[in-house]
């Protein structure tokens, strides 16, 4: 009787064996023929691309970069930017500018980022904070002509402010900043694609 089990067990695991050995001669003849038609085509491999900046000429470099902030076109902050050439400011713009911009500036780095959170919270689209700066600095980038937009605009025609005007002149100009860059914030927020893939 045990012989018999014996020759048993051994046939069945020589089955086994067989057919695993099948198994793994279909696999490599698999192997081989796509390995034949690889070789059959072969592929175009790119192993390095070399720049040489140091052969480009850059005379003058203009223009704002606008990354992230206008997302799909929607037009939120090309407003934003002005185009430096048919930008004329008279006289009185150094003192006038530097206060705006300082205004500007301290409203970017108290005040523009809680704006930015109670916005997120709004439209339910939590960013995080080196995004946030990002953000941030991409405008705060933008600030300067727009300043000298707006100053052109209102001193138009040569007008030469007092020095009470000025300051009705640096909160008006501020103000409307501040409200270019809200109206800037919300809508890229609005327009990002929604997380996970929802609409």
């Amino acid at each position: 009787m045990f012989p018999y089990d014996y020759f048993m067990k051994l046939q069945q695991y020589l089955l086994w064996q067989t057919n695993k050995i099948q198994t793994i001669e279909n696999r490599l003849a698999i192997l081989e023929k796509e390995l034949h038609e690889i070789k059959q085509h072969p592929q175009t491999m790119i192993e390095r691309i070399e720049y040489k900046f140091d052969q480009l000429k850059v005379e003058t470099l203009e223009g704002t970069l606008n990354i992230g902030l206008t997302p799909n076109g929607t037009g939120s902050i090309e407003d934003f930017a002005v185009d430096a050439e048919k930008t004329i400011i008279p006289k009185p713009e150094p003192a006038l500018f530097g206060n705006i911009q300082t205004k500007v500036n301290g409203y970017l780095e108290n005040e523009c980022m809680q704006v930015l959170q109670e916005l997120e919270a709004k439209y339910a689209y939590p960013l995080d904070d080196p995004y946030r700066q990002f953000i941030l600095q991409d405008i705060q980038r933008q600030v300067d002509e727009r300043i000298r937009f707006y100053l052109q605009q209102t001193m138009n025609g040569g007008y030469v402010p007092d020095q009470k005007s000025s300051e009705n002149i640096e909160n008006m100009i501020f103000m409307k900043l501040k409200e270019d860059i809200e109206q800037s914030l919300e809508s890229f927020i609005k327009h990002l694609p929604k997380q996970g893939g929802t609409s």
